[in-house]
């Protein structure tokens, strides 16, 4: 499976209309974690932040939040930002513009938020044009590679730590697939950045045009 741990510079010019980063003038960064919520992982994944007084990003599945609407309430009671990654977790790239957008609203049916992650990073750039109108549209500069069958609880954390910068947005998954993964990673990832002097942000809502 190849991928890009650090996000190089041709893509984000090539989507430039998406947010790659947070601009921030102190060691400030961006857990996000896609999928959810699902019980017995993002749960736990709250409990993990809360020992370490860490804020996140939760790009949920509208139709996760309809199958778990407590989990869903706990992610916003307990101070952590929520945005919107489709109805179905659809592929943009494999998908009509008009049925793509469809699915973003149907989400935003229960997914109150002006921020929204493609499923898999995969969007053509007329429904980035379009959404764009309406949302910020989040990617990422640091991806965990928690996915990745093929990558190690320690590889996740080295690809975290070293490639982490001031504003990065970092990219991590709590769905029952590759989430066990990520759990194991957390803990150090959270312990090893907040040793290095780094403190843990909310995505900020889009503004009002």
């Amino acid at each position: 499976m190849f991928y890009f741990v650090k996000t190089p510079a041709f893509l984000r010019q090539l989507y430039a209309k998406a947010i790659w980063h947070v601009p921030t003038s102190g060691k400030e960064i961006f857990l996000t974690f896609d999928d959810g919520p699902v019980e017995g992982i993002t749960d736990k994944a709250l409990a993990i932040l809360a020992e370490y007084d860490a804020r996140a990003t939760f790009f949920c599945v509208g139709q996760n939040v309809v199958r778990h609407p407590e989990l869903f309430r706990r992610i916003k009671q307990s101070g952590h930002g929520i945005g919107n990654h489709s109805f179905s977790h659809v592929n943009g790239w494999d998908t009509q513009n008009e049925t793509y957008f469809s699915n973003v609203r149907q989400a935003a049916e229960q997914i109150p938020s002006t921020l929204f992650r493609p499923p898999y990073g995969k969007i053509k750039r007329s429904q980035l044009t379009h959404l764009s109108a309406h949302y910020s549209v989040i990617m990422w500069d640091v991806l965990s590679g928690d996915f990745d069958p093929k990558t190690s609880v320690q590889e996740i954390i080295k690809n975290v730590i070293t490639h982490v910068r001031p504003g990065s947005i970092i990219v991590m998954h709590d769905n029952a697939k590759c989430g066990h993964k990520m759990l194991a990673a957390l803990p150090d990832i959270l312990r090893q950045l907040k040793g290095n002097g780094y403190t843990f942000g909310v995505i900020p809502e889009r503004k009002p045009d």
